[in-house]
Protein backbone atom coordinates (compact mmCIF):
# COMPACT_ATOMS: atom_id res chain seq x y z
CA UNK A 1 0.00 0.00 0.00
CA UNK A 2 1.24 3.57 -1.17
CA UNK A 3 3.09 5.29 1.78
CA UNK A 4 1.14 8.48 1.76
CA UNK A 5 -2.38 6.52 2.17
CA UNK A 6 -4.48 8.48 4.61
CA UNK A 7 -6.56 6.26 7.30
CA UNK A 8 -6.70 9.27 10.14
CA UNK A 9 -9.72 9.44 12.12
CA UNK A 10 -11.46 11.32 9.79
CA UNK A 11 -11.24 8.90 7.06
CA UNK A 12 -12.56 6.05 9.90
CA UNK A 13 -15.30 8.28 10.99
CA UNK A 14 -16.23 8.70 7.26
CA UNK A 15 -16.89 5.22 6.58
CA UNK A 16 -18.59 4.60 9.95
CA UNK A 17 -20.76 7.42 9.00
CA UNK A 18 -21.22 6.02 5.65
CA UNK A 19 -22.59 2.75 7.06
CA UNK A 20 -24.62 3.89 9.78
CA UNK A 21 -26.70 6.03 6.90
CA UNK A 22 -27.49 3.05 4.70
CA UNK A 23 -28.23 0.57 7.63
CA UNK A 24 -29.22 2.92 11.05
CA UNK A 25 -31.19 -0.02 12.61
CA UNK A 26 -27.98 -2.28 12.45
CA UNK A 27 -26.02 0.42 14.54
CA UNK A 28 -25.58 -2.10 17.57
CA UNK A 29 -24.17 -4.90 14.80
CA UNK A 30 -22.02 -2.51 13.60
CA UNK A 31 -20.56 -1.38 17.07
CA UNK A 32 -19.35 -5.13 17.51
CA UNK A 33 -18.36 -6.06 13.68
CA UNK A 34 -15.85 -3.15 14.79
CA UNK A 35 -15.01 -4.51 18.03
CA UNK A 36 -14.25 -8.08 16.24
CA UNK A 37 -12.83 -7.40 13.04
CA UNK A 38 -11.51 -4.10 13.50
CA UNK A 39 -11.59 -2.72 9.80
CA UNK A 40 -9.33 0.23 9.08
CA UNK A 41 -10.04 2.36 5.78
CA UNK A 42 -7.08 3.97 3.49
CA UNK A 43 -7.71 6.97 1.13
CA UNK A 44 -5.34 6.13 -1.77
CA UNK A 45 -4.58 8.45 -4.38
CA UNK A 46 -5.76 8.17 -7.96
CA UNK A 47 -2.76 7.50 -10.02
CA UNK A 48 -0.49 6.11 -7.43
CA UNK A 49 1.21 2.31 -7.46
CA UNK A 50 -1.65 0.24 -6.63
CA UNK A 51 -3.79 1.33 -9.78
CA UNK A 52 -5.98 4.02 -11.24
CA UNK A 53 -8.99 2.14 -9.83
CA UNK A 54 -9.05 0.84 -6.10
CA UNK A 55 -11.37 -0.63 -4.28
CA UNK A 56 -10.05 -3.73 -2.18
CA UNK A 57 -9.89 -5.51 0.82
CA UNK A 58 -6.43 -7.09 2.49
CA UNK A 59 -4.31 -8.00 5.03
CA UNK A 60 -6.78 -9.06 6.86
CA UNK A 61 -8.61 -5.93 8.09
CA UNK A 62 -7.38 -3.19 5.26
CA UNK A 63 -10.01 -1.50 3.22
CA UNK A 64 -8.32 0.23 0.48
CA UNK A 65 -10.12 3.13 -1.58
CA UNK A 66 -9.87 6.52 -3.72
CA UNK A 67 -11.32 9.30 -4.50
CA UNK A 68 -11.82 7.76 -8.19
CA UNK A 69 -13.62 4.87 -6.98
CA UNK A 70 -15.76 7.10 -4.71
CA UNK A 71 -16.90 9.68 -7.87
CA UNK A 72 -17.25 6.70 -10.17
CA UNK A 73 -19.85 4.90 -8.06
CA UNK A 74 -21.26 8.36 -7.14
CA UNK A 75 -21.71 9.27 -11.10
CA UNK A 76 -23.05 5.95 -11.83
CA UNK A 77 -26.09 6.35 -9.61
CA UNK A 78 -27.13 9.45 -11.63
CA UNK A 79 -26.50 7.83 -14.91
CA UNK A 80 -28.87 5.25 -14.44
CA UNK A 81 -31.10 7.45 -12.98
CA UNK A 82 -31.06 9.53 -16.03
CA UNK A 83 -31.57 6.22 -17.70
CA UNK A 84 -34.33 5.19 -16.09
CA UNK A 85 -36.02 8.99 -16.49
CA UNK A 86 -35.49 8.51 -20.25
CA UNK A 87 -36.85 5.15 -21.05
CA UNK A 88 -39.75 5.95 -19.11
CA UNK A 89 -39.98 8.79 -21.46
CA UNK A 90 -40.33 6.64 -24.00
CA UNK A 91 -42.82 4.60 -22.85
CA UNK A 92 -44.99 7.40 -22.05
CA UNK A 93 -44.67 9.41 -25.26
CA UNK A 94 -43.04 7.20 -27.76
CA UNK A 95 -39.77 8.47 -27.89
CA UNK A 96 -37.12 10.25 -25.60
CA UNK A 97 -33.49 12.26 -26.09
CA UNK A 98 -30.69 10.37 -24.89
CA UNK A 99 -27.95 12.79 -26.01
CA UNK A 100 -27.57 13.04 -21.97
CA UNK A 101 -26.93 9.62 -20.82
CA UNK A 102 -24.76 8.62 -23.36
CA UNK A 103 -22.51 12.34 -22.88
CA UNK A 104 -22.73 11.15 -19.33
CA UNK A 105 -21.74 7.49 -20.21
CA UNK A 106 -18.89 9.09 -21.80
CA UNK A 107 -17.74 11.04 -18.94
CA UNK A 108 -17.55 8.49 -16.15
CA UNK A 109 -15.11 6.58 -19.14
CA UNK A 110 -13.12 10.03 -18.75
CA UNK A 111 -13.07 9.92 -14.67
CA UNK A 112 -11.96 6.29 -14.95
CA UNK A 113 -8.77 7.15 -17.57
CA UNK A 114 -7.91 10.63 -16.30
CA UNK A 115 -4.72 11.51 -13.48
CA UNK A 116 -6.96 13.41 -11.73
CA UNK A 117 -10.67 12.61 -11.78
CA UNK A 118 -11.55 15.76 -9.59
CA UNK A 119 -10.49 17.62 -12.99
CA UNK A 120 -13.29 16.38 -14.72
CA UNK A 121 -16.35 18.84 -13.65
CA UNK A 122 -19.60 16.71 -13.56
CA UNK A 123 -22.79 17.36 -15.86
CA UNK A 124 -25.24 20.35 -14.69
CA UNK A 125 -27.60 18.81 -12.20
CA UNK A 126 -25.17 16.32 -10.57
CA UNK A 127 -23.45 17.58 -7.11
CA UNK A 128 -20.75 16.75 -6.00
CA UNK A 129 -19.98 13.18 -4.10
CA UNK A 130 -21.64 13.55 -0.40
CA UNK A 131 -23.63 16.68 -1.09
CA UNK A 132 -27.38 16.45 -1.21
CA UNK A 133 -29.57 18.47 -2.29
CA UNK A 134 -32.97 19.80 -1.10
CA UNK A 135 -36.16 17.10 -2.41
CA UNK A 136 -38.32 19.52 -2.68
CA UNK A 137 -35.94 21.91 -5.38
CA UNK A 138 -34.60 19.22 -7.21
CA UNK A 139 -36.39 15.66 -6.61
CA UNK A 140 -34.60 13.87 -8.93
CA UNK A 141 -30.89 14.87 -8.20
CA UNK A 142 -31.63 14.11 -4.52
CA UNK A 143 -33.14 10.62 -5.57
CA UNK A 144 -29.87 9.32 -7.90
CA UNK A 145 -27.93 11.07 -4.91
CA UNK A 146 -29.74 8.85 -1.89
CA UNK A 147 -29.63 5.79 -4.30
CA UNK A 148 -25.94 6.58 -4.91
CA UNK A 149 -25.38 6.43 -1.39
CA UNK A 150 -26.81 2.91 -1.10
CA UNK A 151 -24.83 1.81 -4.11
CA UNK A 152 -21.73 3.12 -2.53
CA UNK A 153 -22.45 1.58 0.92
CA UNK A 154 -23.27 -2.19 -0.98
CA UNK A 155 -19.36 -2.02 -2.46
CA UNK A 156 -18.01 -1.30 1.10
CA UNK A 157 -19.63 -3.80 2.93
CA UNK A 158 -18.79 -6.64 -0.15
CA UNK A 159 -15.32 -5.33 1.21
CA UNK A 160 -16.16 -5.76 4.75
CA UNK A 161 -16.73 -9.99 4.00
CA UNK A 162 -13.44 -10.17 2.26
CA UNK A 163 -12.07 -9.00 5.36
CA UNK A 164 -14.21 -11.43 7.26
CA UNK A 165 -13.60 -14.40 5.04
CA UNK A 166 -9.65 -13.74 5.48
CA UNK A 167 -9.37 -13.56 9.21
CA UNK A 168 -11.93 -16.44 10.03
CA UNK A 169 -9.59 -18.10 6.72
CA UNK A 170 -12.03 -19.23 4.62
CA UNK A 171 -10.90 -16.91 1.95
CA UNK A 172 -9.56 -17.96 -1.62
CA UNK A 173 -5.73 -18.44 -1.91
CA UNK A 174 -3.92 -16.93 -4.61
CA UNK A 175 -3.45 -20.97 -5.64
CA UNK A 176 -7.02 -21.66 -5.03
CA UNK A 177 -8.83 -23.06 -8.19
CA UNK A 178 -11.28 -20.56 -9.84
CA UNK A 179 -14.06 -21.71 -8.70
CA UNK A 180 -13.19 -20.82 -4.92
CA UNK A 181 -12.54 -17.10 -6.12
CA UNK A 182 -15.91 -16.87 -7.54
CA UNK A 183 -17.88 -18.27 -4.71
CA UNK A 184 -15.70 -15.89 -2.22
CA UNK A 185 -16.87 -12.79 -4.69
CA UNK A 186 -20.66 -13.93 -4.82
CA UNK A 187 -20.63 -14.25 -0.90
CA UNK A 188 -19.54 -10.98 -0.62
CA UNK A 189 -22.52 -9.70 -2.59
CA UNK A 190 -24.40 -11.90 -0.46
CA UNK A 191 -23.44 -10.55 2.61
CA UNK A 192 -23.58 -6.85 1.26
CA UNK A 193 -27.25 -7.33 0.16
CA UNK A 194 -28.45 -9.04 3.13
CA UNK A 195 -27.18 -6.37 5.14
CA UNK A 196 -28.99 -4.01 3.86
CA UNK A 197 -32.14 -5.36 3.55
CA UNK A 198 -32.56 -7.42 6.88
CA UNK A 199 -32.96 -4.73 8.30
CA UNK A 200 -35.78 -3.43 6.39
CA UNK A 201 -38.85 -3.91 8.51
CA UNK A 202 -36.71 -3.02 11.62
CA UNK A 203 -36.25 0.57 10.13
CA UNK A 204 -40.04 0.53 8.94
CA UNK A 205 -41.18 0.17 12.15
CA UNK A 206 -38.99 2.62 14.02
CA UNK A 207 -39.63 5.63 11.88
CA UNK A 208 -43.19 4.70 11.20
CA UNK A 209 -42.95 4.30 7.23
CA UNK A 210 -43.95 2.07 4.36
CA UNK A 211 -41.77 -1.26 4.76
CA UNK A 212 -42.14 -2.10 1.19
CA UNK A 213 -41.24 1.78 0.26
CA UNK A 214 -38.05 1.46 2.62
CA UNK A 215 -37.21 -2.37 1.11
CA UNK A 216 -37.66 -1.04 -2.88
CA UNK A 217 -35.62 1.86 -2.18
CA UNK A 218 -32.91 0.03 -1.15
CA UNK A 219 -32.60 -2.57 -3.53
CA UNK A 220 -32.63 -0.15 -6.42
CA UNK A 221 -29.37 1.03 -4.23
CA UNK A 222 -28.01 -2.21 -5.03
CA UNK A 223 -29.20 -2.95 -7.85
CA UNK A 224 -27.12 1.15 -8.88
CA UNK A 225 -24.08 -0.46 -7.57
CA UNK A 226 -24.38 -3.16 -10.16
CA UNK A 227 -25.07 -0.49 -12.66
CA UNK A 228 -21.98 0.99 -11.57
CA UNK A 229 -19.43 -2.13 -11.66
CA UNK A 230 -20.90 -2.78 -15.38
CA UNK A 231 -19.95 0.90 -16.09
CA UNK A 232 -16.52 0.50 -14.46
CA UNK A 233 -15.75 -2.77 -16.16
CA UNK A 234 -17.36 -1.96 -19.81
CA UNK A 235 -16.32 -4.53 -21.98
CA UNK A 236 -15.08 -6.96 -19.84
CA UNK A 237 -18.05 -8.70 -18.51
CA UNK A 238 -17.08 -12.20 -18.64
CA UNK A 239 -15.54 -14.56 -15.89
CA UNK A 240 -12.11 -13.72 -15.07
CA UNK A 241 -9.42 -15.91 -12.71
CA UNK A 242 -10.75 -14.01 -9.56
CA UNK A 243 -14.35 -12.75 -10.18
CA UNK A 244 -17.85 -14.42 -12.00
CA UNK A 245 -19.23 -12.87 -14.94
CA UNK A 246 -20.60 -9.58 -14.18
CA UNK A 247 -24.19 -11.34 -15.55
CA UNK A 248 -24.03 -14.42 -12.91
CA UNK A 249 -23.20 -11.85 -10.10
CA UNK A 250 -26.21 -9.44 -10.93
CA UNK A 251 -28.42 -12.68 -11.67
CA UNK A 252 -27.57 -13.81 -8.36
CA UNK A 253 -28.02 -10.80 -6.64
CA UNK A 254 -31.78 -10.89 -8.45
CA UNK A 255 -32.42 -14.38 -6.84
CA UNK A 256 -31.53 -13.01 -3.20
CA UNK A 257 -33.84 -9.87 -3.43
CA UNK A 258 -36.48 -12.29 -4.61
CA UNK A 259 -36.78 -9.93 -8.34
CA UNK A 260 -39.82 -10.93 -10.20
CA UNK A 261 -38.91 -8.15 -12.64
CA UNK A 262 -42.45 -6.99 -11.59
CA UNK A 263 -41.77 -4.49 -8.91
CA UNK A 264 -40.90 -1.08 -8.40
CA UNK A 265 -36.81 -1.77 -7.97
CA UNK A 266 -37.21 -4.15 -11.00
CA UNK A 267 -38.35 -1.89 -13.17
CA UNK A 268 -36.73 1.12 -12.22
CA UNK A 269 -33.46 -1.00 -12.70
CA UNK A 270 -34.05 -2.96 -15.93
CA UNK A 271 -35.25 0.91 -17.63
CA UNK A 272 -31.70 1.79 -16.63
CA UNK A 273 -29.63 -0.90 -17.74
CA UNK A 274 -31.82 -0.96 -20.71
CA UNK A 275 -30.69 2.50 -21.64
CA UNK A 276 -26.70 1.33 -21.52
CA UNK A 277 -28.39 -1.64 -24.03
CA UNK A 278 -28.81 0.66 -26.61
CA UNK A 279 -24.91 1.92 -26.28
CA UNK A 280 -23.75 -1.76 -25.58
CA UNK A 281 -26.08 -4.31 -26.73
CA UNK A 282 -23.60 -7.30 -25.04
CA UNK A 283 -23.73 -5.38 -21.49
CA UNK A 284 -25.10 -7.44 -18.64
CA UNK A 285 -28.37 -6.41 -16.89
CA UNK A 286 -31.01 -7.38 -14.65
CA UNK A 287 -33.63 -9.41 -16.58
CA UNK A 288 -31.75 -10.20 -19.50
CA UNK A 289 -33.26 -12.63 -22.07
CA UNK A 290 -30.46 -14.88 -22.68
Amino acid sequence: MQDDARSDDEIQLAARHLFEGVVPERSAELIALWKQYQPKFHLLSDDGPDGMFVMAAGRYRDVAFNHRALRAFWLAAFIAWEGYLRVHEVATNGSADFDRFDDMVNLFARILAEEDPSSVPLPQGVSEPGHYTDAKQSPQERAAAELATFATGWAFLHEIRHIKHQQEGTGAAPDDPVEKHHEEELSCDEYATTFILDGVDQYAQTENVDSEKVRQKRELGIYFAQFAMTLIGAGYWDASDTHPAMQKRIDATIKLMGGSGTRMSDAVAHAAFAALWRKWPDAPGPFRAS
